[in-house]
């Protein structure tokens, strides 16, 4: 059994441990595509409403991605200057 569930936001697999709420989706996805612009986020949601557990999931899994993204990127390199 799972601990946690995938979900694809922004062209990211977001590992998120439970369900969640359209709130955090939304700011997911705003996170996912700032960073991807290098922008500033400015994210606003009350007490409770799951923004740090958001702000986690979404920043850690764009820096997995964008790690793969480049590994791929480097053994592509790599495999035609072979």
């Amino acid at each position: 059994m799972s601990d946690h569930t995938e979900y694809k936001i922004s062209g990211v697999s977001v590992h998120f441990p439970c369900r969640p709420y359209p709130s955090q989706f939304s700011m997911m996805d705003k996170i996912i595509k700032g960073i991807d612009r290098r922008q500033n986020c400015l994210l606003e949601s009350p007490t409770g409403s799951g923004k740090s557990l958001a702000l986690l999931c979404s920043s850690l899994a764009w820096q997995v991605a964008e790690k793969e993204k480049r590994d791929k990127e480097e053994e592509d390199v790599a495999s035609k200057g072979e």
